[in-house]
């Protein structure tokens, strides 16, 4: 510090005092002795720098700089007597005989170390108003940074040496976190950066800008040098366990090889569930710092690791590892779930989850088995409790058995809540909306989407690929209203990362519906199909999942007038449920219960529609299809379309058109718009018809549902080139679409090749073309095929 910079308001104070001792006990660099030598030039004094007390002369004033580390000697008596006076410049780790009897008389004062800080007036003074802000912000008003700056050489090994050497653990964890910005307090009035407290006997300006980074690498080289020893790793361990950072305690144990303090402590912060409280980024470092052969051995930590596996998307890693710590009836669902069971209760409710995991097909005995399981959990055991009713949840939406489904997110979200974990929490009501959605809800879906929203800004750690659901939620909850916009831009930038990471089977499903037709409304068929080819290879070996994807696949194929490839690709997903099968057994179709099942079947059902649209007994699987307890409200919407699609080919509008207006005005009642655009062909054909669009165009519910379907590309804006054309010219043009020539078009027709001729001839009059590769143009332009 230089003289040009006199300290004048604290050199009065000091020399105000009515004591006759006061003491500036500071640690180095904080402008004692520069204070010292300031009253010394006022008073004409010598400072007195050595261990020893100075001679004292009557009424005298005495300046004691006592040197760093020195052992003080003890107060003169006459000081003690009030006899002459001295101003002490000492650390607060020197011990002077004699000052704390002192004290006790009233003899002595300690200076409030705060006072050397430099201050806002100080400042302003010393360095002129425009610099004195930016100083005092960089140093805090700490002198030796505020007047010396980047001049002063090395400050991280200053600060090192000179202050953190012989600091206390707790202390040092104290500062470290400190540096790092936990806890830190607020600002003062002034608006500038308060003094930090360390311990009870140490204060510094930390928070300074000018101190963070030499701060941070002197405090990590100290603590590095105290991990030397197994005695200070533990030491610091311990310390960081009490400031709860877990994390830091497990990885400290770890480094020195107390494996078993690092297990303990490990179990203390979750077990688990440690996961859902740290984030994986912490899961991942913690689970990489056991040795695999110590992991081996312990039943939570080789389920954290397949729980790992599972969130990673790999489930076939998950199954090796419980395999090599278990053995291979870990993987047998009958030997572990066996009434005599030699597994753990806490192995047996991972194995549950996996099966979830697994999209595993449960008989009712498993589900009897399953249910006595949660009644080996205490009441308090939430973690344990909260994700028997979280799988439970996850396989009544597969069954869908909505109420169920609800009673157990409802059970699932007490447990979760009582145990203070909001990301479990999050799911819950991700799961909560995604069934809103399903069900065709949309007003119930965004009630839910703001609640998992809630739960997910209360996580204490990042979690992307959750942020990522929550952003999906929101942009299916907004184009399920009509607003494609956010869905759109999900599916261009976020599906990559998104596509790589833990999905549980409903929400694969969930991504699969709404990825794939927004994909193919607003960006196209191809790009639709590249969509789900991705996903094909997410679970290769998931046959059900195969076949999901397949359906999927068929279901936009069939809306952009591909009928023959959707066949194509319905008939290779291999299963007993074909077209002959639904027309073979009108009674079973309202008994089906699987979620592929029905998926399937209500593809074959749209099939057959387009393909012999005048089938007898077509409205009759129609009504048995309605009459399934099993099928979701939103596909519950399309059947109803396609039945009412059926009574305007046999001429009765009066039914057709109630029908639809049942349908347009439950849509516009639950604000959901998404599960009419998955049957815009058929939709397309019955709006085109005017005394079906007059008739819905009365009801102000169904004229707002076709403008949401208009404005968001679902159907044409007005009646066009569609009603322009016979049904059986569509047909013609669709199948001349796929490649077909005029004699297999016929052969498929029943018709003759020369009748194929004359209607083809009809629809390059209507379209204004010439040839078959014009009309195809035209066709895909216009969105009569994809």
């Amino acid at each position: 510090m230089n003289a040009v910079f006199p300290r004048t308001a604290i050199v009065h104070q000091i020399l105000g005092r009515p004591e006759a001792i006061v003491v500036l006990e500071a640690p180095a660099g904080m402008g004692k002795s520069v204070i010292l030598n300031q009253i010394a030039r006022q008073k004409k004094l010598r400072v007195h720098a050595d261990a020893n007390p100075p001679k004292l002369q009557t009424n005298g004033l005495a300046l004691w700089d006592i040197p760093p580390h020195a052992i003080a000697g003890p107060l003169p008596e006459q000081l003690l007597s009030g006899g002459s006076g001295a101003i002490i410049a000492k650390r607060p780790d020197t011990e002077i005989p004699g000052l704390p009897r002192a004290l006790a008389y009233g003899a002595a004062h300690v200076l409030d170390r705060e006072m050397l800080l430099v201050s806002a007036e100080e400042g302003e003074r010393f360095f002129g108003p425009k610099q004195a802000r930016r100083i005092m912000a960089v140093s805090g008003g700490w002198p030796l940074i505020a007047f010396r700056g980047d001049s002063f050489g090395n400050l991280s090994q200053f600060l090192r040496f000179e202050f953190l050497a012989d600091m206390v653990d707790e202390e040092l964890v104290d500062l470290k976190l400190l540096a790092e910005g936990a806890a830190l307090p607020p600002r003062s009035s002034d608006g500038l950066f308060p003094i930090a407290r360390v311990g009870q006997n140490r204060r510094l300006q930390l928070c300074a800008q000018g101190l963070s980074s030499h701060l941070s690498s002197a405090v990590e080289a100290v603590i590095s040098e105290r991990l030397s020893t197994p005695a200070g790793a533990n030491a610091i361990a311990e310390t960081y366990a009490e400031h709860a950072r877990p994390v830091d305690a497990i990885t400290t144990y770890q480094q020195v090889g107390f494996y078993d303090k690092a297990l303990a402590e490990f179990n203390r912060a979750g077990g688990l569930f440690f996961i859902y409280f740290h984030g994986t980024a912490a899961n991942d470092r913690v689970l990489a710092g056991f040795p695999a052969s110590y992991a081996h051995q312990s039943e939570i930590l080789v389920l954290s690791l397949a729980l790992q596996s599972l969130k990673r998307g790999d489930i076939s890693r998950a199954r090796r590892l419980i395999a090599d710590r278990f053995g291979d009836s870990a993987n047998d669902v009958e030997t572990v779930f066996a009434s005599r069971t030699l597994f753990s209760r806490e192995f047996r409710e991972f194995r549950f989850l996996m099966l979830i995991y697994e999209d595993h097909q449960f008989s009712e005995e498993l589900l009897a088995t399953l249910f006595n399981l949660i009644a080996e959990f205490p009441g308090d055991a939430h973690l344990f409790r909260g994700t028997f009713y979280n799988s439970m949840l996850e396989y009544y939406i597969r069954r869908r058995e909505f109420a169920k489904a609800e009673q157990m997110a409802q059970r699932a979200m007490h447990h979760y809540q009582s145990a203070h974990a909001p990301i479990l929490s999050f799911y819950i009501s991700l799961h909560q909306a995604m069934m809103a959605l399903m069900k065709g809800d949309t007003i119930a879906a965004r009630k839910h989407a703001m609640l998992s929203a809630k739960s997910l800004s209360e996580v204490p750690f990042e979690t992307p690929n959750d942020m990522r659901l929550q952003a999906l939620l929101e942009a299916c909850v907004e184009y399920d209203g009509g607003r494609a916009e956010s869905l759109a831009r999900f599916l261009n930038t976020e599906i990559d990362d998104f596509s790589h990471s833990e999905i549980w089977p409903s929400l694969m499903e969930f991504t699969l519906l709404y990825g794939s037709q927004a994909m193919a409304t607003h960006f196209s068929l191809l790009a639709a199909r590249g969509f789900l080819d991705r996903w094909r290879v997410y679970q290769i070996s998931n046959h059900a999942f195969q076949a999901m994807v397949s359906i999927r696949e068929a279901i936009i194929l069939q809306n952009a007038n591909r009928w023959s490839e959707a066949a194509t690709r319905l008939r290779s997903i291999g299963t007993s449920i074909d077209s002959d099968w639904v027309l073979a057994h009108p009674g079973d179709v309202s008994r089906l219960v699987d979620r592929d099942d029905i998926s399937l079947l209500l593809a074959w059902m749209r099939q057959i529609l387009h393909e012999q649209p005048d089938l007898p007994q077509i409205e009759t699987l129609l009504a048995a299809t309605l009459s399934n307890l099993s099928i979701t409200d939103r596909q519950r919407m399309g059947v109803n379309v396609w039945l009412a699609h059926v009574h305007r080919r046999r001429r009765d509008l009066t039914k057709a058109r109630a029908i639809l207006l049942r349908v347009f005005e439950d849509a516009a009642r639950l604000g959901s718009i998404a599960p009419l655009a998955e049957e815009k062909l058929f939709l397309g054909e019955l709006l085109d018809n005017k005394r079906i669009s007059e008739f819905l165009g009365a009801s102000s519910s169904a004229r707002q549902v076709i403008r949401k379907l208009r404005d968001s590309g679902h159907l044409s804006p007005v009646p066009g080139i569609r009603s322009e054309l016979s049904r059986r010219e569509n047909k013609i043009l669709v199948i001349v679409s796929e490649g077909a020539a005029n004699k297999s078009i016929a052969v498929m027709l029943g018709v003759s090749e020369a009748t194929v001729k004359f209607h083809l001839g009809n629809v390059y009059r209507k379209l204004g073309c010439r040839t078959r590769q014009e009309a195809i143009s035209i066709a895909r332009a216009t969105g009569i095929v994809g």
